[in-house]
Formats: C-alpha cells, structure tokens, sequence
C-alpha cells in the first residue's frame, strides 16, 4: 500500500519547499502521446505565498490526493515574492505539460497585473478546478478597546489613518476593499500588507497592528475558539453559518463590500492539452469529496457543488472584469 509522506525540506535560494513523496505508476508502453501518459513523473504545484496558512494547507491536502489518485508525486513549492506575482511569472513562462502547475487566486492572479507591470495576465493561465474559496474575516486581539465592528469604523471615523489593519498582500482583494473603505465610504485605516496569514497573526498577537482582514481557516477559527482573536466582520455577501453571530460588512452599512472572498484555484501555464486538463479536473472533482481533503481544509470552505474548468475561468473574468473599473483599467 502506498504510504504518503509531508516532509518540510531546506529553503533553497529563497524557496521554502515542502516534499510530498508517493510511488511512481507505471506508464503504458509505447504511449504515443505524451498526454496518455500523464503524469509519468513528478508534477510541482507552486504556491505564491510563504509557507503555513490556507493556501498551504489547502495545496498540500490536494497534492496529497491527487498524489494518490494519479499515482505520481505531487511536490508542494512555496514561492513567496511580489505579493504572489514571481510565482505566477514563472508559471505563466513554463512548458504547458501539466508538470507546473499553481495554486491560482485573486490578488496574484487577477489583481496584481492591474496593479502592476507584469509579463502575465489571467489570460496566461489555464483553468483547471476549484479547491476552496473563503472569506476574509476582519478581526481584533482579545484586549482590544473595540468590541463590535460600530465600535470600530466609528473610531476609524473619528480618528482618520490611525488604526492599523494587516492584509495578505498589497494587491489582494482585501487590500482593495480597504482602499475602497476609504474611497466610497470616507473611513481610512493603515493597511499593512504581510507575507501570509502566519505574519498577519504573529503581528496580532505581538499588538503591532490592531486588527486583521484576514483570509478565514481553521487557525484563525481555532484562535477565534480560544479567545485570542475576535471577529467584528465578515466579507461575505451573507452571513457565515459558522459565525452566525458576527455582521457582514453589508450590514455595517458598506453594501459593496462584499468581494473580499479568497477562491484558491488550480491552474496552469497557458496551452495545456485538453486530455491533461480533463484528468486533472476529474480527479479534483474526486478529492473535493475525499473525506480527508474536507477534514483538513474545513468543510465549510469547500463548495458542495464542484467547479470544474470553465466555472474558474468564468470566475476569474468575472473577478477581472469587477476590478478593472476600480482599479483604473480600461
């Protein structure tokens, strides 16, 4: 029986890399397309942030599956750098073969060439599927001054640019929904924009900033558990079943801000052959009700309907075509 293995490796100039190590299937003779045989050796997924948080998580617990569906390894890199936007360069430029393959979301994938003068756009990238989409979840320490969400727009009201919120990342749909804070409703905060989730929390927790519009999983929910987070607000056009109690910011009186959801999707170089894609699609469909898939990325941030290929590219335009006002584009 095929035994998988996650071992964390040494960084290698700058790449913080995690291994996840299976048996190799053999391929069929004489395959006369190299498609037919796919994969017949390692596939690396590339992840456009520092390693720990739900983009990790999520990576690792679907490269595990697939690992196991596909009968070939599945190694996890994470490649930090210009808020995601390295790694998708380097994703865009390589081999369209199904052998490099990234864990596609808003910020790096649709917003950063927006925002930025980049050698890739979403039109680079081959959809594949849908592993999770969460919401951002705006929270406070356990001895913050504000108890509600009133409390604190009404102190950020009152006290322009004081208050200080980590986002993951300058080019997320965080950080734009903040900008936004500030341009259609007259409420500035600080944004502070950190590596991932890991920095934002430390960051918390140290009390050097004073909240967090944070990319919602099962640690921020662990330390909203044990008191050492509090929610004030969701990013979701409706209330979360698991935070029933905390507002949207719709109800706060911000009715457009309801975008700040993360999707992590599977995509690839642009180019990939339709027999590569539709194996892939196929066996994502299958981990996204694997059992220890949903246990480790949290039920409720898998959708219970699957989203193959066309529904994450519809996704993404759908996203680009949002922001593009917004962000000044024509």
């Amino acid at each position: 029986m095929k035994k998988n293995t996650a071992i964390f490796l040494p960084a290698i100039t700058g790449l913080a890399m995690l291994g996840l190590f299976g048996c190799s299937a053999a391929g069929a003779a004489g395959s006369p397309k190299a498609e037919d045989d796919y994969p017949s050796k390692p596939v690396t997924f590339v992840v456009p942030f520092a390693a720990g948080g739900p983009s990790t998580v999520t990576a690792l617990a679907y490269a595990s599956c697939l690992e196991e569906g596909l009968g070939q390894t599945f190694v996890v890199e994470n490649q930090p750098g210009g808020s995601g936007g390295l790694a998708m360069q380097d994703v865009s430029s390589a081999k369209p073969d199904g052998y490099t393959l990234t864990l596609g979301t808003n910020g790096p994938l649709v917003m950063n060439p927006m925002i930025n003068k980049l050698n890739y756009n979403v039109e680079d990238f081959t959809s594949i599927g849908v592993m999770a989409q969460m919401p951002t979840v705006l929270v406070v320490g356990a001895e913050s001054p504000y108890e509600s969400a009133d409390e604190f727009f009404a102190a950020a009201k009152k006290n322009p640019g004081k208050l200080s919120v980590a986002i993951p990342g300058a080019t997320t749909s965080a950080a734009i929904e903040l900008g936004r804070l500030s341009d259609e409703y007259d409420i500035d905060v600080t944004a502070i924009p950190a590596a991932g989730n890991a920095e934002m929390t430390t960051s918390l927790l140290g009390g050097h900033v004073d909240a967090l519009f944070i990319t919602d999983h099962q640690d921020v929910q662990s330390r909203i558990d044990d008191g050492s987070f509090v929610p004030l607000a969701v990013s979701s056009p409706e209330r979360a079943d698991w935070y029933a109690n905390v507002p949207t910011l719709a109800e706060q009186g911000f009715p457009d801000l309801v975008n700040a959801v993360s999707v992590f999707g599977v995509v690839g170089p642009n180019g990939m052959p339709d027999a590569i894609v539709s194996t892939l699609e196929s066996e994502l469909r299958t981990c996204a009700a694997d059992e220890t898939v949903i246990g480790q990325v949290g039920e409720m941030f898998i959708p219970t309907e699957f989203s193959g290929a066309d529904d994450l590219e519809e996704i993404f335009a759908d996203m680009q075509e949002l922001y593009e006002p917004i962000l000044g584009q024509e």
